[in-house]
């Protein structure tokens, strides 16, 4: 069974690969943040917040990386840029500060398997989206399918994330 999960794993990663553009898009706008006055925030609903806490703390993210949580999001400037785990799912509140976010013209860039639907009008720039795999990837004996690898794509395509990002702001 490793040997279906690897491979299958790979493909997944193959598929985060196919959105290189995505990628380096996200990177150049959080990219912003860190050549000007600005930072980059993570906020990350529910099912991915200890994610969110670990990503943040990583060797490889780069110093202007910040985890914050939804109700900080108040205390964010023109300047910052939010990078938000997401699967679609946030509650009322959190969707509500993310539109209000939007509608103050803070950058967003979403990283997972979806995001939520938000309004948008002429004017606000809208979101970039890297979307990682959420269904289950290994056959089981039964027919059904398992092994979720929702998780370890969202912390692949960060890396990919961060080292755009990396050789954007190099000195």
């Amino acid at each position: 069974m490793i040997k279906s999960y690897t491979t299958q794993l790979q493909h997944v990663f193959h598929m985060i690969g196919k959105q290189d553009e995505a990628i380096a898009d996200s990177a150049r706008l959080l990219a912003q943040a860190l050549v000007g006055e600005g930072k980059i925030y993570v906020l990350a609903n529910k099912r991915f917040s200890a994610l969110a806490d670990t990503i943040v703390q990583n060797d490889d993210t780069l110093q202007g990386i910040e985890r914050m949580t939804w109700q900080q999001t108040d205390e964010v400037s023109t300047a910052d840029r939010m990078l938000v785990l997401s699967d679609g799912a946030e509650t009322e509140d959190e969707a509500s500060r993310l539109q209000s976010l939007l509608q103050t013209h803070i950058p967003l860039a979403f990283l997972g398997p979806g995001y939520p639907n938000l309004s948008f009008v002429e004017g606000i720039e809208e979101p970039i989206a890297i979307i990682t795999q959420s269904s289950p990837i290994v056959p089981a004996a039964d027919g059904s399918k398992c092994g979720y690898p929702t998780e370890i794509a969202i912390i692949y395509a960060y890396q990919a994330m961060m080292f755009e990002l990396s050789e954007m702001t190099v000195d």
